[in-house]
């Protein structure tokens, strides 16, 4: 039997990378298809060959040594042709052995290996995005004008406070259909935004299912002649920006007496400010102000339950003395297998 599997991988596109993906028909007898396998069985990455790309396309190769090598890394099910698949693959260059300089997700095995996964980190990624007609404006903004300040339009019912609802709900469909680990969506402080939220899980995983998503929304959004913005800024003046706020934590956080580890945690971010804002996606400055539930990237601060501060310690950690942090720093254009890399380089205790 022959199965259809889109390829997906992450372009060297700068400053904000993109997603391209192709489809390869595979005959293999080991396979079945994705509605008959078992979702709480992970999709055996053998099934899936090695192929290449032209990389003087993507911005990954010139065109005199276009090669590129697509190398699958994981996989879930197609939810929008059933029983088939979604490949995500890691970028190699030509030679097949050594990762492309675009492959920030090798980066972040490289530190897993060296000792990191030894903390049993666990993220959550809050990912926000923005609705946009094809002429730049957020759905809900009308031509040549605005609409009336935020307030209403978060986690909102109704005509005048909801705008691109058919997309929203249809995308939540085809990411629960592709069996990816989400916990959660909502509608947004401004009109036309939204979130969704991986994890908490792994950092290989979350970063994958991130981008799997990622992929996912892109695709649903054609149907409907939108276009998905991850802009950290993506309407100016008195509106939110957009983010991807990380939830973290190791084991020992986790763990009876927590807090501790928390505030070493805390303080160790602390240390490394920039280290982690270049890491953190295009368009801090215009994001990070100080207003919209942000703090300036000019300065570092973290608190219980403040939405202000850099790094929000939930009210329950303090209550219970164990649990998470949460870095509100990320854009929605981050790579969120560099946010992790980032993290677990400052907070690790095995590295």
């Amino acid at each position: 039997m022959k199965f259809l599997a889109e390829y997906i991988w992450i372009d060297g596109t700068a400053p904000t990378k993109q997603l391209r993906s192709k489809t390869k028909v595979i005959s293999n007898s080991k396979m079945v298809s994705s509605t008959e396998w078992s979702p709480n069985e992970p999709i055996p990455m053998d099934w899936f060959p090695t192929w290449g790309a032209d990389g003087s396309s993507t911005n990954q190769a010139e065109g005199a040594d276009s090669d590129i090598i697509l190398k699958p890394v994981n996989a879930c099910a197609d939810p929008f042709r059933k029983g088939n698949y979604l490949v995500l693959c890691e970028v190699y260059n030509a030679d097949g052995s050594t990762p492309h300089s675009s492959n920030t997700r090798h980066d972040l095995v490289k530190v897993l290996e060296a000792g990191a996964d030894k903390d049993e980190a666990l993220f959550g990624f809050e990912q926000e995005y923005t609705l946009m007609k094809t002429n730049g404006e957020p759905l809900g903004f009308p031509e040549n004008g605005f609409p009336a300040p935020q307030g209403p339009y978060y986690c909102a019912v109704g005509a005048g406070k909801i705008f691109g609802r058919d997309l929203y709900e249809e995308f939540m469909q085809r990411v629960m259909d592709a069996n990816l680990s989400v916990s959660g969506f909502n509608l947004e402080v401004m009109p036309g935004q939204a979130e969704f939220q991986v994890g908490a899980v792994d950092g290989l995983t979350a970063g994958d299912h991130i981008w799997l998503a990622r992929w996912i929304i892109h695709r649903v959004s054609e149907k409907y002649d939108a276009v998905v913005s991850l802009d950290a800024k993506p309407a100016k003046g008195d509106w939110n920006g957009a983010g991807m706020h990380v939830n973290f934590s190791t084991k020992e956080m986790r763990e009876e007496g927590g807090a501790a580890a928390i505030e070493e945690a805390c303080v160790a971010l602390s240390k490394k400010i920039e280290y982690h804002l270049d890491r953190y996606g295009v368009g801090i400055e215009e994001r990070l102000t100080g207003a919209h539930e942000t703090c300036s990237y000019k300065e570092f601060k973290w608190g219980i339950a403040d939405r202000t501060a850099s790094v929000r310690i939930p009210r329950l950690v303090e209550i219970t003395g164990t649990g998470y942090l949460e870095d509100r720093r990320p854009n929605a254009c981050a790579d969120p297998y560099e946010v992790a890399t980032a993290l677990l380089t400052t907070i690790s205790k095995n590295l």
